[in-house]
């Protein structure tokens, strides 16, 4: 009996998220069409595969035994592809997929845009819109070929260092003191504008706190790009990386001071699929995301050596 691939992507997809619908989003699809593709894979294998339970969709006894075998099956013909299909980055019309936070596109789109136009003239760029949870499933299923972040992600996904930073308190300039480093009382008093965790920077509340320091968070927003219109018209603070306070104040009447207590740098990482072929356009695109960000001048110098 033979399978269409689809069919199988199909299958791993239910089987990892335990739902049609949800099946359905990362496939880019109808849920009908969805439901219909499952349909058919009932019929050919012979089995329900899954059945409605407490949380969801529930593999049967046989859809657990097909997993593996479809997982290493479809890994291997993607590995292949990759491996030996001609990549020629003047002539290709690929679109590549970054993750990225806002934060993240005012920084490292620009020079990752210019290297791409120079060295791939019809090669598409798409950002996709960080949700730190489903990254590594993304980057396994091929859904983005890289990601950009400060925080540690899970699944096996290939991590390399790429720039690194620090943060410091972004303020108003009628409200900011004289002094380079605010003391303790001073930044116990501020209101504070704080970031989702799930843009990708939610670990300095919880360095902060670490040093017995909190921030009295008075509104809590998803992108860093409203943080000066917001903190200009509400009087309100906000913890951010070195990179982007200096951009902030270049362009708002802004200032950054240092944080009462020391900011130890942190790094950027390229996240990648830790399956990448030794060829192939997603180790091209990987390779030149790290030679843009070398490239860039950052408030504490590249990662990368």
């Amino acid at each position: 009996m033979s399978m269409d691939l689809n069919l199988l992507r199909t299958f791993l997809e239910i089987y990892e998220a335990r739902s049609v619908t949800r099946a359905a989003q990362e496939l880019s699809l109808t849920q009908p069409t969805v439901s219909h593709t499952l349909a058919r894979l009932r019929t050919q294998l012979g089995d329900p595969l899954f059945v409605r339970g407490p949380g969801g969709l529930e593999p049967t006894a046989r859809a657990n035994e097909l997993f593996q075998v479809f997982r290493t099956a479809v890994d291997n013909i993607d590995a292949a592809v990759d491996s030996n299909a001609a990549f020629d980055p003047a002539t290709t019309r690929r679109t590549f997929r970054i993750c990225l936070s806002d934060i993240g596109e005012v920084i490292f789109l620009p020079p990752i845009m210019a290297r791409l136009t120079a060295l791939a003239p019809a090669a598409n760029l798409e950002s996709v819109p960080m949700t730190v949870g489903h990254i590594p499933h993304w980057l396994a299923h091929g859904h983005v070929d890289a990601a950009l972040t400060s925080l540690v992600l899970g699944g096996g996904a290939r991590r390399e260092a790429v720039t690194k930073d620090r943060y410091v308190c972004l303020l108003p300039r009628a409200m900011a003191p004289k002094q380079g480093k605010l003391t303790h009382k001073q930044f116990d008093a501020l209101g504070f504008v704080t970031i989702d965790p799930t843009a990708g920077h939610g670990q300095i509340e919880e360095r902060l706190g670490e040093s017995g320091i909190s921030l009295r968070t008075a509104l809590r927003v998803h992108h860093f790009s409203v943080l000066p219109s917001v903190q200009l018209e509400s009087s309100l603070a906000s913890v951010v990386p070195l990179e982007i306070a200096e951009r902030f104040c270049r362009q708002w009447p802004l200032v950054h001071r240092e944080l009462p207590v020391d900011s130890p740098a942190f790094s950027v990482d390229l996240y990648t699929d830790h399956k990448i072929a030794a060829s192939g356009p997603v180790l091209w695109f990987r390779e030149l995301v790290r030679e843009a960000l070398r490239e860039m001048p950052s408030a504490l110098g590249p990662a990368l050596h």
